[in-house]
C-alpha cells in the first residue's frame, strides 16, 4: 500500500531553503567584488611572506612621487601598494597575460616582467614595489 505524502511538506520545505538563502544575502555571504578591498582573497602580509620566500634577491622597494624605476630583461615587479604606471612598451603583465602599455596603471599584486632594458615603472604617489632582479632608480 502506498503512503500518501502529507501536502505541508513541500511548502515548507521551500520555505527553510528560501529563508536559508535570504539569511545568507543578509549576512553578507554575497557582498562585495571577490579581490577588492572590501573583500581580498589574501592578506598583504601572507603576499610578501610567499614573495619573500620563493626568491633570496627578491626586495621591497619603496618609490617616491616621480622616481622611475628601470629594470634589466627577465626583472619581476610587483606592485604592492601606491599607484604607478608602465614605463616603456617591454612591460608583460604575467597576471593576466597582456603587454601593459606605456603610461597605464600598474594593477595591484599582478606580476609584471621586464622585456627590454630600461622599462619599469613610474610612481605617481608614495609606493612600495616587490622587485627580483636587477634595477636602477632615477
Amino acid at each position: 500500500m502506498k503512503k500518501k505524502m502529507k501536502w505541508w511538506y513541500v511548502p515548507v520545505c521551500v520555505l527553510l531553503v528560501g529563508t536559508g538563502f535570504i539569511s545568507g544575502h543578509y549576512a553578507g555571504a554575497a557582498s562585495g567584488t571577490p579581490g577588492s578591498e572590501g573583500d581580498p582573497l589574501v592578506t598583504l602580509g601572507y603576499l610578501e611572506k610567499r614573495l619573500e620566500g620563493q626568491n633570496n634577491n627578491g626586495r621591497k622597494v619603496k618609490l617616491e612621487k616621480g622616481q622611475v624605476l628601470a629594470g634589466s630583461p627577465g626583472t619581476n615587479l610587483i606592485l604592492l601598494g601606491g599607484s604607478v604606471t608602465a614605463e616603456g612598451s617591454g612591460l608583460v603583465d604575467v597576471t593576466e597575460g597582456n603587454v601593459a602599455k606605456e603610461d597605464t596603471s600598474l594593477f595591484p599584486y599582478h606580476s609584471y616582467i621586464v622585456t627590454e632594458e630600461g622599462n619599469g615603472c613610474a610612481a605617481l604617489s608614495g609606493c612600495t614595489v616587490f622587485v627580483c632582479g636587477n634595477y636602477k632608480i632615477k
